[in-house]
């Protein structure tokens, strides 16, 4: 892959969409399961093919010295695989893999479309499991000009007769019945080798027979390249997302300890989110944040962490809890697979910060982050 994914993830970060992250992590895992798959089944078939080559010559060389041959089902059983000291049928692993391969294909497809929404549309960004998302996606990236050439890709994309193949072979295989896979290889008599992929009709279209390896060859190079490609565009138009203004990653924090004897006791931690002066530019569209402390260093190392806290105070820039004008707390539970966690944000003042200080120890019985996400301060009574 020649796209920068370094530079994707700090692009991602410093735009406010890292929550697209976790997607570019899970397309490279499924991306590997693909291609391994189309390495097994290339290597597996070549195996079978020489390994009964072989057995062949042993038996006319034997048929040569002696006058006579003969073989039984040992000989036709030389090509099953020895995995862990358990025995395979390789034409059962060749089906098997090559079906694996078809759905890793196809996940990855999916997973770089599900990218393509978290990254550019924001919080305006369709369900992960929304069964029609490659048609939303097109019709909403028409509504800005920036995305013409990625829109182009993606159109191209869906429109291409081999992704059309790839989605009907998953689609039938999933939900209606396997695609027989026969493979046949001549043994002493004749020289046939076939390795095909059954016709099949779905979705009122029909899909020829095809050659097994040539084709799972033409989906292999031209997943991986249309990913690369859709990619490396969607990068360059991390900016233009539609809409990120709500999402917070910059979280302070505050630490308050007290000497017991030779341990220190947490008296109180408490996180805030700095405004100019106003709590209306935080909810100047709506009373709703999404929250996720992190930082970009220097090196470009990325801090970020699962903000599993409900209250966080809004203070005015560069002051301290004598500027508290509001609190966001947790509109969602603490089991949300969501990055950016949402927060209602209503008005208060140091009232009600002193007394989430004074209930702190009884509220809360542990607090553990990455604080290397936020900046903040560690104060020793």
């Amino acid at each position: 892959m020649t796209t920068d994914l370094k530079a994707l993830e700090k692009q991602l970060a410093k735009h406010k969409v890292y929550d697209a992250w976790q997607y570019v992590e899970s397309l490279n895992e499924t991306l590997e399961y693909m291609t391994t798959s189309f390495n097994v089944v290339n290597a597996v078939y070549s195996h079978r093919k020489n390994t009964l080559q072989s057995s062949e010559e042993v038996l006319m060389q034997c048929a040569v010295k002696t006058g006579s041959a003969s073989y039984d089902t040992s000989e036709i059983n030389r090509t099953n695989l020895t995995i862990a000291d358990f025995v395979i049928d390789d034409l059962l692993f060749l089906k098997k893999t090559t079906m694996e391969f078809f759905h890793y294909a196809r996940i990855s497809m999916d997973v770089l479309f599900q990218i393509t929404n978290t990254a550019l549309l924001g919080d305006d960004s369709y369900n992960a499991d929304d069964k029609g998302l490659l048609g939303k996606l097109l019709k909403k990236l028409i509504q800005k000009s920036e995305f013409s050439t990625l829109l182009g890709l993606m159109d191209s994309n869906k429109n291409n007769t081999l992704y059309k193949y790839l989605v009907a072979f998953d689609n039938y295989i999933k939900h209606i019945k396997t695609i027989p896979i026969p493979i046949k290889n001549s043994f002493l008599l004749g020289n046939t080798h076939t390795f095909l992929l059954n016709d099949f009709y779905y979705d009122g279209k029909h899909f020829s027979s095809e050659d097994a390896l040539v084709k799972i060859g033409e989906l292999n190079t031209y997943v991986l390249q249309t990913i690369d490609t859709i990619l490396g565009e969607l990068l360059r138009q991390i900016p233009n997302c539609f809409n990120n203004t709500q999402r917070i990653q910059e979280i302070k924090y505050k630490q308050v300890f007290e000497k017991i004897e030779q341990d220190n006791k947490l008296q109180y931690m408490s996180f805030f989110i700095e405004v100019e002066s106003e709590l209306t530019e935080l909810t100047q569209k709506t009373q709703e944040i999404k929250v996720l402390p992190l930082r970009i260093k220097p090196n470009d190392t990325i801090y970020h962490f699962n903000f599993k806290f409900d209250t966080i105070f809004i203070r005015k820039a560069n002051s301290d809890e004598d500027c508290i004008i509001g609190i966001a707390q947790a509109k969602n539970d603490l089991s949300t697979n969501e990055f950016y966690r949402t927060f209602t944000v209503t008005p208060c003042d140091s009232h009600e910060y002193n007394q989430y200080i004074d209930t702190f120890q009884s509220t809360y019985s542990n607090i553990s982050g990455d604080y290397h996400a936020m900046e903040g301060n560690t104060f020793f009574l």
